[in-house]
């Protein structure tokens, strides 16, 4: 694709190259250009370098594309490429397992085996001697158990039994063993959740392989460039020469419609491609429901704790743990819960420190949910020195956040994502967000756009050129349709500043607009600005007739648009200033321009119940900074009336006029914007942080996030980032203030003795 599109610019720049060289040979030697260029001759050597420089630009990018593909491809047996990228994998495994919550804790897990979980393939690349399925020795741990299933096996497990920390443990320990064999597979971990089927076919796929096939090699290459920075034309070749151990993480985080596509797609990766060892992790629920099992060569289920496991890791904890085993033995129903590596580490955690009698005068949980908010509550309580400090409050709306917007991304996700997406906020009902954006950004947008081009209109054109500016945002915010709604206030929004920053934003971007459309009117010649603006009026009124499927509606379009014309062309030719009258047009696009982009900008997804809004909420902020534009501009010596005749205003109006149709569709980045101004009042109102990166690493220190790459995190576990999305965040922000306020009483006690 992209070598298309450089080709495509590389022959239009020469094609046009070819066109123009002639005619500037030509007038260089004295003859002339066409009658139509004449204007321009001028400028037509330095377009011609511009296009020159392109050109050479265009190739030398197709060059470098092209001979970085082959020097990369020749390159994949280089003798670095290995112990680099065995690097990479070593210090992703190791920042994965320390930011884990398994890192605190070190079980020996039992494993089942399940043999009628897989379909036992017949092309395994490494045969046993006879045709019976291998045994795993008791009390195997997982590389013995792998090693038994013929380095071919799916891992099975509860919700926090431990799936991923033991596919972990596993290519740890065969990344030694690669360390020390020269031949041996290459493990890499991947994380299914990315995994989406794609099955669009590119130019550089294998002919041979299925679109879905080739979907999935190009996903998985681009997760092994992103996350070890093995190139993907040397993970291609590694790939297909069996140099590469594949261990998938999470196939039930996978979108329902997709998951029963892997076991298709590992049966054809397994045929057409050299691939020695194959493991992956499962939720059982999940892998119970597909129709299409999985073709490896065995499967282990992991062993729930037994209460023996867990009383005897409580009781090594000595008195660290006495408070958690305090716990249990309180409240029987805890027993069932503490069953899972992960939820023993919560245990483990929430009461890690708290002496016993303590944790037996008050109320204990007994439920999922409140033993994660213990959890949650100590972990953020507890002050370390040497990281970033949050607020309570501002801290667990932030987590609410991103394990919200984590979860209802497509797949069940754990990943925190890096950037807003346009479907990642959309159902996400916030009123303290959807007030501010309504009731104050809106607002503010609209007196500061109104004030600031009424300041340029009437600076440049006088007070009535002003005036028209003011009447035209006024009528135009008035005029369907009406994209805010009427909220109720909240009760603690931040608003005087926010109100002030968007009466300046709105201010600066009408001023500077009307300045620079004025100065690029004036500068040029007073017919070609008004066939430049025709020509964009044209478009947009095409546009409009072809994506209107109403017939009446293309008939009005038409006729307003050759009124429109007619009347232009008329006062322009009657006129004493024609470039007033093509400047004040300018304006006259801008302001209806700017007033639409403000328009789209409201977040409906946000509000439900409430009812749309009334454009009297919005007249009253228009009217005022009109006004307040037309004030200062007048106080700093702008003419009282106009300074060149009416040519302004009845250009401000024929652009007006215009614009009208261009209401109909949503602005070219409104959608972007509207999402920018969303991230930003999420920021505002404490629902994420300001400084990501601070905030991230607080978390993880905390083990709420793990440490998954370079700037990359994750929650450490589905349950507890489910936890978060559900929970409200206010009341649990409460309670870290409370467990804050009971360690600080303690800390002040121990001192006084």
């Amino acid at each position: 694709m992209h070598g298309l599109l450089r080709a495509i610019v590389l022959i239009a720049t020469i094609s046009l190259t070819l066109v123009l060289l002639p005619i500037a040979i030509n007038v260089g030697t004295g003859g002339t250009a066409p009658t139509f260029l004449q204007p321009y001759v001028t400028w037509t050597w330095p377009l011609i370098g511009v296009l020159w420089l392109i050109a050479i630009i265009t190739g030398l990018l197709e060059y470098r594309s092209r001979r970085t593909i082959s020097h990369t491809a020749r390159s994949a047996d280089q003798p670095r490429n290995r112990p680099n990228a065995l690097a990479r994998i070593d210090r992703y495994l190791a920042d994965r397992f320390t930011g884990s919550l398994a890192s605190q804790t070190r079980l020996a897990l039992a494993l089942d085996v399940s043999p009628e979980a897989v379909i036992r393939p017949y092309d395994l690349l490494v045969q046993p001697l006879n045709s019976e399925v291998a045994e795993v020795r008791e009390d195997a741990d997982i590389g013995a158990a792998f090693d038994d299933l013929q380095d071919s096996m799916l891992i099975l497990g509860a919700p926090g039994a431990g799936k991923t920390t033991l596919l972990l443990e596993l290519a740890r320990t065969l990344a030694a063993k690669a360390h020390e064999d020269p031949r041996g597979p290459i493990p890499v971990v991947v994380d299914l959740a990315s995994w989406n089927a794609p099955t669009a076919r590119e130019e550089d796929d294998a002919p041979g392989d299925s679109p879905l096939l080739a979907g999935f090699i190009r996903w998985l290459l681009a997760e092994l460039a992103a996350r070890y920075q093995i190139p993907e034309a040397v993970g291609r070749v590694w790939l297909s020469k069996g140099r590469l151990g594949l261990f998938l993480d999470g196939l039930d985080e996978v979108a329902l419609a997709h998951q029963e596509k892997l076991a298709p797609v590992l049966a054809e990766l397994g045929q057409r491609y050299l691939v020695g060892q194959v493991a992956v992790t499962c939720r059982i629920h999940e892998y119970e429901q597909l129709q299409h099992r999985l073709k490896l060569y065995g499967a282990v289920r992991i062993r729930p704790l037994s209460r023996q496991q867990v009383i005897d890791y409580f009781a090594s904890g000595g008195e660290e743990l006495a408070g958690a085993l305090a716990a249990m033995e309180r409240d029987d129903d805890l027993w069932d819960l503490v069953n899972s590596p992960l939820m023993l580490n919560v245990m483990a955690l929430a009461y890690q420190g708290r002496d016993a009698r303590d944790i037996a005068s008050g109320v204990l949980a007994d439920h999922r949910r409140e033993l994660f908010d213990t959890f949650l509550s100590e972990v953020l309580a507890r002050y370390r020195p040497s990281s970033p400090q949050f607020d309570s409050r501002a801290a667990v709306r932030s987590l609410w956040c991103l394990a919200w917007w984590t979860r209802t991304r497509a797949g069940d996700r754990i990943e925190v994502p890096r950037r807003l997406t346009p479907n990642g906020w959309y159902g996400l009902v916030l009123p303290a967000v959807g007030y501010l954006a309504h009731m104050v950004c809106l607002p503010g947008l609209f007196a500061g756009l109104a004030a600031g081009a009424a300041v340029g209109a009437t600076a440049l054109y006088g007070v009535a050129a002003g005036l028209a500016v003011g009447a035209i945002a006024l009528v135009l915010v008035h005029v369907r349709p009406h994209t805010w709604w009427n909220l109720q206030q909240g009760s603690d929004q931040p608003r005087k500043q926010l109100l002030a920053v968007m009466i300046c934003t709105g201010a600066t971007a009408g001023l500077a607009s009307v300045l620079f459309v004025t100065a690029l009117a004036e500068n040029l010649p007073a017919a070609l600005g008004l066939a430049i603006q025709g020509g964009i009026v044209l478009v947009s009124y095409g546009l409009e007739s072809v994506l209107s499927g109403n017939n009446r509606r293309r008939l009005w379009l038409t006729v307003r648009l050759l009124g429109v014309t007619a009347a232009s062309w008329a006062v322009f030719t009657v006129v004493d200033h024609p470039q007033d009258f093509v400047a004040g047009a300018a304006i006259g696009l801008i302001v209806a321009q700017g007033i639409r982009f403000v328009k789209a900008l409201p977040m409906d997804h946000l509000v439900k119940e409430e009812r749309p809004g009334d454009s009297r909420l919005m007249d009253k902020w228009t009217v005022a900074g009109a006004l307040a534009g037309l004030t200062v501009a007048a106080a700093l010596g702008a003419d009282l009336w106009w300074s060149n005749g009416p040519e302004a205003v009845l250009g401000i109006v024929a652009g007006t006029v215009a614009a009208k149709a261009w209401r109909r569709r949503a602005p070219f980045f409104a959608g972007g914007l509207s999402r920018g101004l969303h991230g930003f009042l999420l920021r505002w109102s404490g629902y994420l942080p300001w400084r990501r990166g601070a905030f991230l690493r607080y978390a993880a220190e905390r083990f709420v996030l793990a440490k998954t790459g370079p700037g990359e995190y994750a929650f450490i576990h589905l349950l507890v980032r489910d936890h978060l999305a559900e929970c409200d965040p206010d009341a649990l922000a409460a309670k870290v203030d409370q467990r804050i306020a009971a360690r600080a009483q303690r800390s002040n006690l121990a001192r006084r003795r």
